[in-house]
């Protein structure tokens, strides 16, 4: 042990008297500290990632009003639509697809069915496995344009709305804003 001590010292000593080996061992010693500082920095990015990921989703009021924003944008684009407000309804909130393990038989004609939901334990907080979230469907669309009295931008903004949102034609409501 003392010979470990001994070691030590000299080693220590030899150091003191480089210039360059000091040197290189700070560097060294900062490169360490920083690696393991960026593996700490990795780990909560990560954790806040997957809670960003869950909570990535909208409220209706906000998916509704991102869409028409958008729609604005896109129908005042148009030649002859001019400055445009739009109005959407949709039918319902967000749906969420969970994973579910099911098996099916079939004995004398009858089917028997079984499914259960998929649970994941994730942070001791237990919950149905996630497979997709389903934006809300569009209902009805209603624009308001300068140029909604013109037939060709009330059939160029419905060709519009109804390719964008895959709603009908009898679910758009085109007219002229005062």
């Amino acid at each position: 042990m003392k010979k470990n001590a001994d070691v030590l010292k000299n080693l220590l000593s030899g150091i003191k008297k480089d210039k360059k080996q000091l040197l290189i061992i700070t560097i060294a010693a900062i490169g360490i500290i920083l690696i393991v500082i960026s593996d700490f920095g990795a780990l909560k990015a990560d954790t806040e990632e997957a809670t960003t990921a869950e909570s990535n989703i909208f409220s209706e009021a906000e998916y509704t009003e991102n869409l028409e924003n958008k729609l604005e944008d896109m129908i005042s684009s148009l030649n002859g639509a001019g400055r445009t407000k739009v109005s959407v309804t949709l039918e319902c909130d967000y749906e969420t697809v969970y994973a579910r393990d099911g098996s099916y038989s079939q004995k004398d004609g009858a089917s028997d069915e079984e499914n259960e939901y998929i649970i994941i334990d994730s942070d001791k907080q237990e919950g149905g496995l996630v497979l997709k979230t389903v934006t809300p469907k569009v209902r009805g669309v209603a624009v308001l344009c300068e140029g909604g009295d013109l037939p060709q931008v009330e059939i160029a903004v419905c060709e519009m709305l109804e390719a964008l949102l895959d709603v009908g034609a009898n679910h758009i409501s085109v007219s002229k804003i005062q």
